[in-house]
């Protein structure tokens, strides 16, 4: 990506038919006990349309095109194997990995949020539709599946115009009524069955084998109790997987892949894991109690967000006890969720359920080899890989940062994902530095936009799950859910290095272990968790969790400034990529030339 391409990609339309859902229903295969029983097949919907709201945004629609386009992406999806090159008109081979994203909230809806009854729910917006036929969630483009599906798409112009490896491939998407749209409760289930309404209707308007059945839920553990630290978003792609991964694919043996560096100090964890780093607050769908924003958490004083004096339990002042200078951050990213991929592990956690008749979004991705938790899992992450892992990471954020003002507002290890590649190195030019990174064998993306607030051509694209009644909601308070009547809190660009140190914390930091023994990817995911007073926002000093559930997004977003990923580069652990070598200008992803897509 060199300087003469950095003119401003445009959106366009194109005119497209609907996928053959008929095509794709005979030719899937369910991999999964319960879908036999259930008779599920994720390619019964109806009412199928390419329409959603924000395309109002950039089209002249009217009542004879409005449904006939889609959005100008590189690839259209053909079958489940291959893509339409709309321009040239051919078609590749391509695995496909399709995200089935619900337009309601599936929890809430569970627990009779939502008058089943109402045929509003099963109206899909149109271009004449009012609120008085549908609901209004549906017609709002900030619909959290409508902002995930956009800055996927965001990011395939990316990947395609401007060849920058992160972005992830996008082949359109569909928005229609599914016979049974699937979701993993594993995480939700105690709390689902506090619901009289649940416990009434489970077998009606939905159906949970597990709870159908009988079965014991509580031998597969809770949230809290799993020794294997999840931090998981497992309700949309894990549980709708159209293509399973060969596991042998992920079983990457680091000999085979070309490198000068001696791999060496691999990351392990015992079985006693804490529990507060493995909350996982999904954009769409894992909406437990435990990263749900609630009536309580208004109990955070704004306060809070300049204190510097909370004591802890121990009654010891916390201090920063590293050099500022000799740490370094990091990051892991990987592509389209974990859900893709079902480890025996995972399997065996796995409780779902499935609601009759609900609308979804279908989005149509590049399917990814594996994510960055399950490396992290299976003890494959080093200091030398997870370096490279975090500063993609950080390099993307960064990218992402300066096109659209982008925040993803939950980046965990199960929303990076990695792509297996032959390439040895990959290049970046930032601030008129030149940084080598060794790939190790893999490229990592971000996935999973659906909390995520952007600015393009000077319009705000916000997560709905910010507006009163959102799963993050008091998160922050902007537009365009602003509350007038409470401070202001603009989206923060060092919430998401902090929100993805939590989740990577009990992978490689023992609770014995000594600070000053931390190698340089330990120091900067150690300093990640820190806020503004050098506070650990997962732990105080005796070991308890500081801030449980929900509260720790809130305090995250309130009170840890100093993490933005361009500040990372001053840290070893990322500076040791500088390099002076020439590099040809058509490998190199030049940061410093892509133009500001949040402006009109």
């Amino acid at each position: 990506m060199s300087e003469n391409k950095s003119t401003k990609f445009r959106i366009n339309y194109s005119k497209i038919n609907l996928v053959n859902l008929k095509h794709l229903e005979d030719n899937y295969e369910s991999h999964c006990f319960e879908d036999s029983v259930i008779e599920y097949n994720p390619f019964r919907i109806t009412k199928l349309q390419n329409y959603n709201p924000i395309y109002n945004d950039f089209f002249d629609l009217n009542e004879n095109n409005y449904n006939k386009i889609a959005l100008n992406n590189k690839y259209h999806i053909s079958t489940l194997n291959e893509v339409y090159q709309y321009e040239d008109k051919t078609t590749l081979q391509k695995p496909i990995f399709i995200k089935f994203g619900p337009l309601l909230d599936p929890i809430r809806y569970m627990i009779g949020k939502y008058n089943i009854d109402d045929d509003k729910i099963r109206t899909l917006p149109s271009l004449t539709t009012t609120t008085n036929e549908c609901l209004p969630k549906l017609l709002d483009k900030n619909n959290t599946s409508y902002i995930d599906n956009f800055f996927c798409f965001l990011t395939s112009k990316l990947l395609q115009e401007h060849k920058f490896s992160h972005g992830l491939d996008y082949y359109g998407s569909f928005v229609g009524l599914q016979e049974k749209y699937k979701m993993n409760v594993m995480d939700d289930l105690e709390y689902l069955q506090t619901s009289s309404y649940f416990n009434e209707n489970v077998g009606k308007h939905f159906t949970c084998p597990f709870i159908n059945n009988k079965v014991d839920f509580t031998n597969f553990g809770s949230r809290s109790n799993k020794l294997k630290l999840n931090i998981s978003n497992k309700t949309e792609l894990s549980d709708v997987s159209v293509l399973e991964l060969d596991t042998d694919d992920l079983d990457i043996s680091i000999e085979n892949i070309e490198s000068d560096t001696i791999i060496e100090n691999v990351y392990e964890k015992t079985e006693s894991v804490k529990s507060v780093s493995s909350i996982s607050s999904s954009n769409s769908s894992n909406n437990s109690e435990t990263n749900y924003s609630t009536d309580d958490d208004e109990s955070v004083k704004e306060s809070d967000s300049v204190s510097g004096s909370e004591s802890d339990d121990d009654n010891g002042s916390e201090t920063c006890s590293y050099e500022s200078s000799n740490s370094a951050d990091e990051s892991d990213s990987s592509c389209e969720d974990s859900n893709e991929e079902q480890t025996e592990s995972s399997e065996e956690e796995d409780i779902f359920a499935y609601i009759h008749n609900f609308p979804v979004q279908m989005i149509c991705l590049e399917k990814c080899d594996g994510t960055i938790d399950d490396l992290f899992d299976k003890s494959k992450i080093t200091l030398e890989t997870g370096s490279s892992a975090m500063m993609q990471i950080v390099m993307s954020l960064i990218t992402y940062q300066k096109t659209f003002h982008f925040t993803h507002n939950d980046l965990h290890t199960n929303n990076i994902m990695y792509v297996n590649t032959e390439e040895e190195y990959l290049y970046y030019k930032f601030n008129h530095k030149t940084y080598k990174v060794p790939t190790y064998g893999k490229i990592y993306k971000i996935i999973d936009f659906g909390r995520g607030i952007y600015k393009f051509q000077g319009k705000i694209y916000c997560s709905d799950s910010f507006a009163a009644g959102g799963d993050g909601h008091t998160q922050y308070n902007c537009e365009p859910f602003m509350n007038e009547n409470k401070p202001r809190i603009d989206p923060n660009y060092s919430f998401d290095l902090c929100r993805l140190g939590c989740s990577i914390y009990d992978f490689i930091i023992d609770d014995d272990e000594n600070e000053d023994e931390y190698d340089e990817l330990q120091k900067t995911i150690h300093r990640w968790c820190l806020d503004d007073n050098g506070k650990n926002v997962l732990y105080k000093k005796n070991g308890e969790e500081r801030y449980p559930n929900f509260k720790l997004y809130k305090m995250i977003a309130r009170t840890v400034h100093h993490h933005t990923p361009q500040e990372q580069l001053k840290f070893p652990l990322f500076s040791q990529y500088e390099t002076k070598d020439e590099v040809d200008s058509e490998t190199i992803m030049d940061i410093d030339s892509l133009p500001d897509y949040s402006i009109a």
